[in-house]
């Protein structure tokens, strides 16, 4: 079953201004992660895994982080990914939210001290996971989907059909254009109806 829910810029704006008051370490707060937190949140609890660990894989831009920097018009990828592991059972928790947050930052802070440090193993470090549960992200919501226009106008819907087999949640920028996140699913029924449920007590 496939759903495709939204953030809006006062959802996000909540959520930042709810993170700023109850993370310890007073980090920059992004719209990716804090987007990234609350689905990640929601779905662990709508799937109830019954790993010890979980994996959350994300990629991230490296060309404003080279040096020196690859020009915004370069045409290819030029991503490197990043991993946290967490304890299912705190993510499982009312406040998963915070350890799903404080995770994400963690990783991107790495970022900053270099996007290619450890480069040479990343790989194998994503691959080589004991753990029973890997979620990850699909598409961004900088690529601008909605903006794209092949002569025909630009798109009404957009779906990462990749995700069906991959179980990665998709995000791309709300086709409003107000900012905005649209976040795309594919779950069985049971977990979908638990998922929205969560998703929507909050927002």
């Amino acid at each position: 079953m496939k759903g495709l829910f939204e953030l809006t810029p006062s959802h996000i704006q909540r959520l930042k201004q709810y993170a700023h008051s109850v993370l310890k370490k007073k980090d920059h707060i992004s719209t990716f992660s804090v987007t990234c937190a609350y689905v990640l949140a929601c779905l662990v609890k709508a799937q109830q895994p019954k790993c010890n660990r979980l994996v959350f894989v994300f990629s991230v831009d490296c060309r404003s982080r080279l040096d020196p920097p690859i020009q915004p018009a370069y045409f290819g990828n030029c991503v490197a990914g990043q991993k946290i592991v967490a304890e299912t059972k705190k993510l499982l928790e009312k406040d998963g939210f915070n350890s799903a947050l404080e995770g994400i930052n963690e990783a991107l802070n790495r970022v900053k001290d270099g996007v290619l440090n450890g480069i040479e193993t990343l790989i194998s470090t994503i691959l080589n996971v004991p753990e029973d549960k890997i979620y990850s992200t699909a598409g961004s919501p900088r690529f601008e989907v909605y903006s794209i226009d092949f002569g025909w106008g630009s798109p009404k819907k957009v779906d990462v059909t990749s995700m069906d087999k991959t179980g990665a949640f998709s995000l791309s920028e709300s086709r409003k254009n107000d900012g905005g996140i649209e976040i795309g699913l594919a779950l069985k029924k049971p977990e979908m109806e638990a998922f929205s449920a969560l998703f929507c007590s909050r927002t």
